[in-house]
């Protein structure tokens, strides 16, 4: 269904609710008449949005501005065009969890290791460090810096304990 056909349902239902309302029928469910008056002015708020002119929009690019900010975005048709693939078959869709971004890294034994040694292990675990363009540390680097560097601490911690 089009949007405009959805604006004409959304209508006829509220159209109809006024009726009863005006006849003083018995049978009014009050809150499908206010559930039917949101999704008309939602679908309004929507169409308002959309029914915005900018000076240079044609038929190469369109402009929205940034709600809540003096900020917009400009978006080229032709490299949208390109961008978009329409695909004969259906994709397989699943719930996205933490698993799916978790990096999985490799534990140091550390029973029996002196810290010279953790530190050579944990070196070539952690492999070359990547930095953004703003010479900080890469997700993956950063994750992998700071876990062993605590593991380093439980095992400083382990032989402060022993000692104690």
């Amino acid at each position: 269904m089009s949007f405009i056909e959805e604006l004409l349902k959304t209508k006829a239902i509220l159209t109809l609710l006024n009726s009863k309302l005006q006849e003083g029928a018995a049978d009014i469910d009050i809150i499908e008449y206010s559930i039917a008056t949101k999704m008309l002015e939602n679908k309004l708020a929507i169409l308002t949005a959309l029914n915005v002119s900018v000076d240079g929009d044609g038929e190469e690019k369109v402009s929205f501005n940034i709600y809540g900010s003096g900020k917009s975005i400009v978006i080229d048709k032709a490299k949208l065009k390109e961008a978009i693939t329409i695909q004969d078959t259906a994709v397989v869709e699943r719930q996205a969890t933490a698993e799916d971004n978790k990096t999985n890294l490799p534990t140091i034994n550390t029973e029996g290791i002196s810290e010279e040694e953790f530190l050579e292990k944990a070196i070539v675990a952690i492999g070359p460090i990547k930095k953004t363009a703003r010479k900080t540390l890469d997700k993956d680097s950063f994750i992998k810096v700071f876990k062993y560097a605590g593991d380093f601490a439980k095992l400083k911690n382990k032989e402060v304990k022993q000692h104690a």
